[in-house]
């Protein structure tokens, strides 16, 4: 992707200069908010639809960034420098990692170079679009755990909505259930791996094997992957989640879906051993996400209200082991750590967070009293 360079001017930045660590400038790029306007020093101006997401693996320091350049929408990923020349410095025109990557931000221009040719903001440093959090005690709603309550079950509806059309459709059923697993098991770095690695499964071969044949054949597939490890915790890297990942396949293929669990609580859930491995944390995860949503979709499908109150039920009762470290700077002084762990809470933390934590929005945060009022 090729760019014509212009003349870099005074308003060619956001705000007054000063040099900070590049952690900083990241941060400060991510705080930007949506349907800003930024000039850049090289390709005019250009509209930030999102501002991407911090990549703490292997690559670009943001991803999955969306931009409107030149009357086009672009998405990819973001690289931040305190020097436009620590491009080259880094060696990144020598990755294939970078040849994606569609904005370039810097706190400096090194003797007016641009480096490399892709559009350029200088991002000084200041206020501008940072959010902080102002809920306190002193604000909060006296209804706060029921409006976060209230906005989980969006949330769980949008996962039960995701196998609706295809109950009728076993084959079609086992590929979302295993892509949307993996995609789970995969979280934190290799999310798009285990989905190429899902889709090089043929299940008709898969189904006359056991866990341990499965695995083999995982590992097998999964030799031309190029995965991540940079950033990875030793627990969730690649090479030790195979084995869960054939507990899953096994358990999806011998699944009765005419004949679902009928259980009472979440306890009795765990205990049930439909999978063995990658710790409390994980399992929860996938009974949150993908188990407890299927069984109460197929539940609805076949009109058993009964059973689907049930796994809503025990949906309401998961607690993670650690609370999300995001979570627990923002919301620890008016949440119990307890709270925290709730799984349902922190979909609806989730929730709040996607569709209120903005400068712009801050002030009508539903959490806040003297917003909703309590009545």
């Amino acid at each position: 992707m090729n760019y014509s360079l212009s003349n870099i001017s005074s308003r060619d930045f956001i705000s007054e200069p000063i040099k900070l660590y590049e952690v900083d400038l990241v941060k400060q790029w991510l705080n930007i908010t949506p349907g800003t306007l930024i000039e850049t020093v090289n390709h005019g101006t250009i509209t930030v639809i999102n501002a991407g997401l911090r990549n703490r693996n292997e690559g670009p320091d943001i991803k999955n960034a969306t931009l409107l350049i030149n009357g086009s929408i672009i998405n990819g990923p973001i690289e931040c420098h305190l020097c436009t020349t620590d491009w080259y410095k880094h060696k990144h025109q020598n990755n294939s990692a970078y040849k994606s990557v569609i904005l370039h931000v810097v706190r400096d221009i090194n003797n007016g170079i641009i480096a490399p040719e892709i559009p350029t903001v200088l991002l000084k440093v200041g206020i501008n679009n940072y959010f902080e959090c102002s809920l306190n005690d002193s604000n909060k709603s006296s209804y706060l755990y029921n409006i976060i309550i209230h906005n989980s079950y969006p949330r769980w509806l949008d996962k039960i909505n995701i196998y609706d059309g295809y109950h009728g459709h076993h084959k079609q059923l086992l590929t979302i259930l295993v892509n949307n697993s993996f995609r789970v098991i995969g979280a934190g770095g290799n999310e798009e791996q285990f989905l190429r690695l899902a889709s090089k499964l043929r299940f008709e071969k898969l189904q006359y094997l056991n866990e341990n044949e499965i695995e083999k054949y995982l590992r097998e597939k999964s030799l031309t992957i190029k995965w991540v490890k940079r950033g990875i915790r030793p627990a969730q890297q690649p090479s030790n989640r195979f084995k869960l990942a054939s507990e899953i396949i096994h358990y999806f293929l011998n699944l009765d879906i005419e004949k679902l669990p009928i259980l009472n609580n979440v306890n009795v859930f765990l205990s049930n051993d439909f999978i063995r491995s990658g710790g409390l944390g994980i399992q929860t995860e996938l009974l949150g996400n993908i188990i407890l949503p299927f069984y109460a979709a197929r539940s609805l499908y076949i009109h058993n209200t009964k059973d689907y109150k049930k796994y809503l039920e025990i949906w309401n009762q998961l607690k993670i082991s650690n609370a999300y470290r995001k979570f627990v700077k923002r919301f620890g002084n008016i949440l119990h750590t307890k709270q925290l762990k709730s799984f349902s809470v922190l979909q609806g933390l989730i929730a709040i967070d996607n569709n209120w934590c903005s400068n712009n929005l801050c002030h009508l945060c539903p959490l806040k009293g003297k917003i909703y009022a309590d009545n």
